[in-house]
């Protein structure tokens, strides 16, 4: 009965080794996961150099962030379908009519694999006499790097091409003004 006892001890014991050895490994697993994942936004977060992208906006020319370093830009994500995207449209164009020194450009992306197609965009763009580019994200590549979950995003990047801020939802004329004021 001893005997019987003893082994019993023993052998939970050794349940207790193994299973605390699992749950280390399991946790180291987890933290390498979530330390890959952060590597992976970092280009998300203040201070940190914007992903680049090349797209061809509304008039089939080639667009490369990069391109814009040395000046601010306003990058912007949207849809037509998007009733904020709507109500933001006319403060971005005044913004851009505004700016006639052109130390700010104004990027405005749109989700084309999720909206409602090229006739559509157009159509868009012309109700509200866009002039500003609008590259077309038509794979959704560009808008999966940036996390787009909600639309309109923008980010307002720096002379740099480093992220400054992270604008979820509609901005008018004063906070594009406010935002590009306050970084160099």
């Amino acid at each position: 009965m001893i005997k019987k006892v003893l082994f019993a001890i023993l052998l939970l014991a050794a349940i207790a080794i193994i299973a605390t050895n699992f749950i280390a490994k399991e946790n180291e697993s987890t933290e390498s996961k979530v330390e890959s994942n952060q590597s992976a936004t970092t280009g998300l977060t203040p201070g940190a150099e914007a992903p680049d992208f090349t797209l061809t906006d509304q008039n089939g020319e080639i667009v490369r962030l990069s391109d814009y370093r040395g000046k601010k830009v306003i990058l912007n994500f949207w849809a037509t379908w998007c009733p904020p995207c709507r109500a933001e449209m006319p403060h971005m164009q005044q913004f851009h009519e505004n700016n006639p020194d052109g130390d700010v450009e104004i990027l405005a992306v749109n989700l084309t694999s999720q909206d409602k197609g090229d006739e559509a965009i157009r159509s868009f763009i012309d109700e509200f006499g866009l002039t500003f580019q609008i590259p077309m994200d038509e794979s959704g590549e560009v808008a999966q790097t940036y996390q787009v979950r909600t639309v309109p995003t923008t980010y307002i990047l720096n002379t740099k091409g480093e992220i400054a801020q992270k604008i979820v939802g509609p901005m008018d004329e004063q906070i594009m003004i406010d935002q590009t004021e306050s970084i160099d």
